[in-house]
C-alpha cells in the first residue's frame, strides 16, 4: 500500500488528509482548520501566513505518527498570491480576492486594453477578481509593493516555499491568474507589460507531478516527518479534483463542488470566441497540460455567509438542517436569482443582500433560513443547467452526464434539481475528489500508478460514488429556466 499526504487548502478552511492508495482507495482526514484571516495596514483582507504554516506545520506532526509517507501535495484556490523579495520574504501578507481592493478594475483595464484582449490572450474569463486584476490594483495603489518583488508566488507554491525553500510555479495554479495564455502555453507577456504589471516576477511553469524539494531541516525536526518529498500536484484545488473524477464519457461535465461551484468539461485544446467571452467561461489548465473549459459559479459560499448571518442573530443552523429545510419548501421555485450577481461575492449581510434582491426583481422576499437556502439551491441548479448547455455548445461533445464532486456531493437534494432542471443524470462522489486527486498525482510522479485513466479507473471501482439522479418530469421547467434567464440578463 502506497501512503499519500494531499494538505487540502479551502478559502473556508484547510485539512491534512491521509490517502492510501492500493486495489481500494482510503481517505482520512487528520486535521482541519479554518483558512485564518486578518488586515494590513491597508485595511485589506489578508490572509494570515504564518499563522497558515503554524496550522500546517502542527498538522503534518500530527500525520508523523501515521507513516511513512510517499510524499506530500497541496492544493489551494487560484488567484491570490504572495509576493517575495530578492531575500525570500513576503513584502506583505497574500491579500484575499474577498477583498474590495479590486473594485472596478475589470473595467479599468479594459479601458486599457480591451476586454477582447483579456479573454483570447489569455483564454480566461473576466473575473474582477483575478489575479491579473489584484496586480493592476498594486500598480495603481500600493507600487512600492512591486517594486521591492522578485517572485510571485501562488498560494500552493507559496505554501511549498514556506515548507522546502524552494521557489516554483506550478501549471494549473498558473493557468488561474488571467495572465497565463493557455492557447500558446506560456506567460501572457505583453498583456502584463500593456497594464505595467512587472514580468519578471512571472517564474518558469513546471508540469503538475513536479517534485518540489523535501521539508525542510527546521521542519523535518518540527514534525518528525524527516526528509518527506514535496510534490507540485495538480495545486490549483479543482484541477486536483477534476483527477480524480471518473468522467464516463467524453463530453460529460464535472462540478466541483464546494466554496465555489467550478463547472466545466476536459478538453485538448483552448477554445475562446464570443460565446466563451460573453458567457465568462475559463481556460484553466489540467493535468498533463490539459485544459479544463469552465465557469466559476458562485458556489456554496452563499450558504455560509446565510448561516453565518443566522448566527450572528442568534439561530444556529447546521448545513444538513439547512438542505432539509429547503427540501421541504412547497414552493421550490417561488424566489430566484442570479447566483454570481456582483452582489453575492463580498463577505457579510448575505440575507439582506439576497432579500433586497427579491424586492427590486418584483419576487417573493424570502424570510425563513428554509426560504433562504432553497432559493439559493434553486438558483444554483438553474445556473449548472444554463452553464451546462452553453459548454455542450463550444465543446461539440454530447453531454450524457454532470458528475458533481467535493462535499456539494453529499447534497441529495441539489444533485436532483441539478439533474431535472439540466435533462441530464447527475453522478455524484467522490467527496474527497481533491485529496485523492492531488494524492494521485504524486502517485503518478512516483510511478506508482501509471496514468490518470489508471487512476480514474481505480477510482470508479472503489465505491466512492454516492448515486446517481435521473431527471424528473415536471410541467414548470421551461417556465422556471426562462425566468431564471430575464434575472441573467437583467444584470448584463
Amino acid at each position: 500500500m502506497s501512503r499519500y499526504l494531499s494538505l487540502d487548502m479551502g478559502a473556508e478552511s484547510g485539512r491534512l488528509v491521509i490517502v492510501d492508495i492500493n486495489t481500494e482507495i482510503t481517505t482520512e482526514v487528520l486535521y482541519r482548520f479554518e483558512t485564518p484571516i486578518t488586515q494590513d495596514a491597508h485595511g485589506r483582507r489578508c490572509w494570515d501566513f504564518p499563522r497558515i504554516i503554524e496550522e500546517v506545520t502542527h498538522a503534518l506532526s500530527l500525520a508523523a505518527p501515521h507513516g511513512p509517507f510517499e510524499s506530500l501535495g497541496v492544493d489551494t484556490w487560484g488567484l491570490d498570491f504572495g509576493l517575495l523579495d530578492a531575500e525570500k520574504k513576503l513584502v506583505t501578507l497574500p491579500v484575499s480576492h474577498r477583498d474590495h481592493r479590486t473594485d472596478g478594475y475589470l473595467e479599468k483595464a479594459s479601458s486599457i486594453v480591451g476586454r477582447e484582449r483579456l479573454h483570447f490572450e489569455t483564454g480566461a474569463q473576466l473575473l474582477e477578481i483575478n489575479s491579473v486584476f489584484q496586480l493592476l490594483s498594486i500598480v495603481e495603489n500600493t507600487p512600492d509593493e512591486l517594486e521591492k518583488a522578485q517572485y510571485l508566488q501562488l498560494m500552493p507554491d507559496l505554501i511549498l516555499f514556506a515548507l522546502t525553500g524552494e521557489i516554483g510555479t506550478e501549471y494549473t495554479i498558473a493557468s488561474t491568474t488571467g495572465l497565463y495564455d493557455t492557447t500558446n502555453n506560456q506567460w501572457a507577456l505583453g498583456l502584463a507589460r500593456d497594464l505595467g504589471i512587472p514580468t519578471h516576477i512571472l517564474g518558469e511553469v513546471e508540469d503538475a507531478g513536479t517534485v518540489r524539494g523535501t521539508l525542510s531541516p527546521d521542519l523535518q525536526k518540527k514534525t518528525g516527518l524527516g526528509p518527506l518529498k514535496c510534490v507540485a500536484t495538480t495545486s490549483h484545488d479543482t484541477a486536483a479534483a477534476v483527477v480524480a473524477t471518473p468522467l464516463e464519457s467524453p463530453g460529460s461535465a464535472y462540478i466541483s463542488s464546494g466554496t465555489w461551484s467550478l463547472m466545466g468539461v476536459e478538453i485538448d485544446t483552448a477554445i475562446t470566441n464570443e460565446i466563451t467571452l460573453d458567457e465568462r467561461l475559463t481556460n484553466e489548465g489540467g493535468f498533463d497540460r490539459s485544459i479544463r473549459l469552465l465557469r466559476n459559479i458562485t458556489g456554496l459560499w452563499i450558504i455560509q455567509e446565510i448561516r453565518r448571518d443566522l448566527k450572528s442573530q442568534g439561530t444556529e443552523i447546521s448545513y444538513v438542517d439547512l438542505v432539509e429545510l429547503a427540501r421541504k419548501e412547497a414552493d421550490p421555485w417561488r424566489t430566484l436569482f442570479f447566483v454570481d450577481a456582483p452582489i453575492f461575492v463580498y463577505a457579510g449581510n448575505m440575507i439582506s443582500r439576497i432579500q433586497e434582491y427579491a424586492r427590486k426583481s418584483g419576487q417573493p422576499v424570502p424570510e425563513t433560513p428554509g426560504q433562504l437556502a432553497q432559493a439559493t439551491f434553486a438558483s444554483l441548479a438553474l445556473q449548472y443547467a444554463k452553464t451546462a448547455d452553453v459548454l455542450q455548445q463550444c465543446s461539440g461533445e454530447d453531454m450524457p452526464a454532470i458528475h458533481i464532486v467535493g462535499g456539494g456531493a453529499q447534497n441529495a437534494h441539489l444533485s436532483q434539481m441539478t439533474a431535472t432542471l439540466s435533462g441530464r443524470e447527475v453522478i455524484a462522489g467522490p467527496i474527497e475528489a481533491t485529496a485523492i486527486g492531488n494524492a494521485f498525482v504524486q502517485a503518478i510522479a512516483a510511478g506508482d500508478v501509471v496514468d490518470i485513466e489508471s487512476a480514474r479507473k481505480l477510482i470508479a471501482s472503489s465505491h466512492l460514488q454516492l448515486g446517481r439522479y435521473a431527471p424528473e418530469k415536471i410541467q414548470e421547467i421551461s417556465d422556471v429556466r426562462a425566468r431564471y434567464e430575464e434575472l441573467v440578463h437583467s444584470e448584463e
